[in-house]
């Protein structure tokens, strides 16, 4: 029998850690993923068999998907995801799956209208850009207008309020408020 290559975790019902076969490399990721929350459905290709569940993460790449039933490493499915009004679908692969918790999927084919949603969706994750029904009214100050100091202040403020999120120290809401204060 030859070894596989294949980087997934499988584990099965009853298994002990001992006897996990892990060869997922979380390292094989070409872009960073942002915690998040976003309804998902997710449709097995060749059965048409659906599940639904939540997004734990997201970037560009991929997504992590919460869910009690996960398809198996390697099926092509149907990706959608919804959050604050806007719709997301891909085609894509499952990457990983871990029994009863959910999987890992990698976007294959993402349609232009869609690539939009996407990248503004891990802007607004990363706190590159604030979400677009909570932006502030009346124009912002230019970069002119601040002195080095408080960009420097933004920079490193951005940077924490991010680290908290990712680290779960603060919510996701928690942080586009706290991001929000920050850009008024």
């Amino acid at each position: 029998m030859s070894e596989s290559t294949d980087k997934s975790l499988t584990v099965w019902p009853g298994s002990s850690t001992d006897s996990v076969q892990k060869t997922f490399d979380p390292e094989r990721r070409t872009a960073h993923r942002f915690p998040c929350t976003f309804a998902a459905k997710v449709t097995e290709l060749s059965s048409k068999t659906s599940v639904t569940g939540r997004s734990a993460d997201m970037g560009l790449g991929g997504c992590y998907i919460d869910t009690i039933s996960p398809f198996s490493t390697g099926a092509k499915v149907q990706l959608q995801l919804e959050h604050g009004g806007r719709v997301f679908e891909s085609e894509a692969v499952v990457a990983y799956s871990h029994t009863s918790m959910g999987m890992g999927v990698a976007f294959t084919n993402v349609k232009p209208e869609y690539q939009t949603v996407l990248k503004t969706w891990v802007d607004e994750l990363s706190g590159e850009k604030l979400p677009e029904q909570e932006t502030t009214t009346g124009p912002p100050p230019t970069q002119d207008e601040l002195s080095p100091a408080m960009l420097n202040l933004r920079e490193a403020m951005t940077g924490l309020i991010n680290l908290m999120v990712r680290k779960k120290f603060i919510t996701e809401v928690e942080g586009t408020g706290l991001m929000r204060q920050i850009f008024r």
